[in-house]
């Protein structure tokens, strides 16, 4: 009995987090400032912080990495017939939110770019610091923004506790 509890609770955690998650991206797309990435970042680092006040990270924001890790990998999948896919999703950055935001995403820019560019992407973590969590809110705004009309509806149809859980890439 635990254990189905436990799971709803999981559950609960993963939905609270890609609602989140969605709110920050869409308002990076409806204003066309970093803010909301970095502010939904500053959230989950406040409820870790309460949680494992002693570590650095905690649960939410590796819950909410991987939910950022696999709708990057999941656009990967779809836009493979767009080998331009990560210039585009960067140039609505730069249009969007400025060349400084442009740059910081470009670190983390290689999940949309193939499997190996995942692990690439996770060895800027110190290096960004910060905004390692708000790059990649960014670049799943370009790709809403860019390929989805804006429509975080797709986000919803990838999100869920079974999608986040069962499909993150294993290269982490």
């Amino acid at each position: 009995m635990a254990r189905k509890r436990d799971r709803k609770e999981v559950d609960l955690a993963v939905e609270a987090i890609g609602g989140l998650l969605i709110e920050a991206v869409q308002a990076t797309i409806t204003d066309r400032v970093p803010g909301p990435a970095r502010e939904c970042a500053e959230e989950f680092a406040a409820i870790d912080d309460g949680v494992a006040p002693d570590d650095e990270g905690g649960p939410t924001g590796l819950m909410a990495t991987l939910t950022l890790v696999r709708w990057l990998s999941s656009a990967r999948e779809e836009l493979l017939d767009r080998p331009a896919r990560v210039d585009e999703v960067l140039a609505w950055i730069e249009d969007a939110l400025g060349r400084r935001y442009r740059a910081r995403a470009r670190y983390t820019s290689g999940m949309l770019e193939s499997e190996a560019g995942v692990r690439e992407s996770m060895e800027y973590v110190d290096a960004l610091q910060e905004d390692f969590l708000p790059s990649l809110i960014w670049l799943v705004a370009g790709v809403v923004a860019v390929y989805h009309e804006g429509d975080v509806g797709w986000l919803r149809r990838l999100h869920g506790p079974d999608q986040v859980l069962s499909r993150a890439p294993l290269g982490l």
